[in-house]
């Protein structure tokens, strides 16, 4: 029997709110009357009401802040494929994850009152990097930086286990929207007649839109549901079928030809690899708790997002 009752009124502390996905789910959140607050690093963002300052590397996070909170998102993150994989950015895309949720853990944990649902979101980057089988939940991490750093993030995240009730882990693919990320990256070139694909174009591509994430993560909210899901539609992609579906979407031709490999790693250095990622991600498991997507097809997402 779990300890808590579900309904709208509990409140929800929200850390990494204010990126490309955090400001999705917020608003969905808040259209269905939650009381959401946010940790925010901008100092100039806090009103100290809504939007609490907090500066995790330096150990610092408000105790008002968690006042009153039943439920902690967690989405911090720097962006993976934002800059070049030098050592001082490693340490950045390592601390934003591991410290933050390690801070956020020793603050909940000073409280008397336990923490009813914890949500993490990490990665599918957990996952061997180009692999051919199926990858359901329980399939063998994968080997060098990326799958390490997820590695340590969810081990972070696990400690939530001692202090809240429930405990969910939202193992995230490529997400799809057209404000931002890695649809905007591909979206952009092919808008001005430059568009190319990497590599061969045969990655398999393991994709959510940006609204099915979202719903996601409130159906295990309001259902009480603990355990590690990944956040994935139901049928991946290959990469030359996303581009050639972008540049219909778009009504716009792909004039140039494949980006070779070379290119990419002259152009991108180590990040190419992520590039050239083939991963076959499994939903069934989170299907199997009821919840229905609304976007199974990439055709149908990508309508969606850049056809409005």
């Amino acid at each position: 029997m779990l300890k808590y009752v579900y309904n709208n009124m509990l409140k929800i502390l929200v850390a990494g709110g204010t990126g490309l996905i955090g400001s999705n789910l917020i608003t969905k959140l808040k259209q269905k009357n939650y009381k959401v607050v946010l940790l925010s690093t901008q100092k100039n963002k806090a009103d100290n009401q809504s939007i609490f300052y907090w500066q995790p590397a330096k150990n610092e996070l408000p105790e008002a802040a968690l006042e009153g909170v039943d439920i902690c998102i967690n989405l911090c993150g720097a962006g993976i494929f934002d800059k070049p994989f030098s050592a001082k950015r490693k340490k950045e895309l390592i601390d934003s994850r591991i410290i933050s949720t390690n801070v956020l853990f020793e603050g909940f944990k000073k409280r008397k009152t336990p923490l009813m649902h914890y949500i993490g979101g990490t990665a599918t980057g957990l996952y061997p990097n180009i692999c051919s089988d199926k990858l359901t939940e329980d399939y063998t991490k994968g080997e060098g930086f990326i799958s390490n750093l997820v590695g340590d993030w969810e081990k972070a995240t696990h400690q939530f286990n001692d202090i809240a009730t429930l405990v969910s882990i939202m193992r995230t693919g490529i997400v799809l929207s057209e404000k931002g990320g890695f649809l905007k990256q591909l979206a952009t070139p092919i808008r001005f007649y430059v568009g190319a694909v990497p590599g061969n174009g045969q990655q398999i591509i393991s994709w959510i839109h940006i609204d099915d994430w979202s719903r996601m993560l409130i159906h295990l909210l309001e259902n009480k549901i603990a355990g590690t899901f990944n956040a994935v539609a139901s049928h991946p992609a290959k990469l030359q079928v996303l581009t050639k579906e972008i540049a219909h979407c778009l009504h716009r031709p792909l004039l140039l030809p494949n980006i070779p490999i070379f290119a990419l790693k002259l152009i991108f250095g180590e990040r190419y690899q992520l590039l050239l990622t083939s991963q076959n991600v499994s939903n069934d498991k989170i299907k199997n708790t009821g919840f229905k997507f609304d976007f199974e097809l990439s055709k149908m997402a990508l309508q969606n997002l850049l056809e409005k």
